[in-house]
């Protein structure tokens, strides 16, 4: 794990991006990930980019789409907690702090208080004050029950 080679993907996102404009559009991801033999419906695409979408404009620019590598590269995919953890990583430090945090809670529709958030990272974040991946799986594990 770790941040993913910037110079590479930044290669990757400019042969992806067919119109040149910054972005990447689901119809650009779909076809990309075609060739690459991966296949996603169009709805597990929109969710994707509805997660990892920082400014809400319904397209990837490359830090979404160094996220969204991330997320590709270490989410087990079949865990949902995973999947929120590597989408809510955005520095790619294999840790999530308050920030992040909030910013993927809202993303799924929730709004916490400052004191919340603090409550939720006292409970289970690690010495570091951030919390790890084993452990975000658990809270999700626990809020979903």
């Amino acid at each position: 794990m770790g941040k993913p080679d910037e110079k590479q993907l930044k290669q990757v996102f400019g042969a992806i991006d067919g119109d040149k404009s910054g972005k990447i559009n689901t119809s650009e991801l779909s076809k990309a990930l075609k060739q690459v033999g991966m296949e996603m419906d169009d709805d597990t695409i929109k969710g994707m980019l509805d997660l990892i979408d920082t400014d809400s404009d319904g397209q990837m620019n490359f830090k979404e789409f160094m996220t969204f590598i991330n997320v590709c590269e270490n989410a087990e995919p079949e865990n949902v907690g995973s999947i929120l953890f590597y989408a809510a990583d955005t520095d790619f430090s294999g840790k999530i702090d308050k920030k992040e945090l909030k910013v993927i809670l809202e993303k799924l529709g929730v709004k916490a208080t400052d004191a919340q958030l603090s409550e939720v990272m006292a409970e289970v974040a690690d010495k570091t004050g951030e919390i790890t991946h084993d452990g975000f799986k658990a809270l999700v594990e626990a809020l979903s029950e």
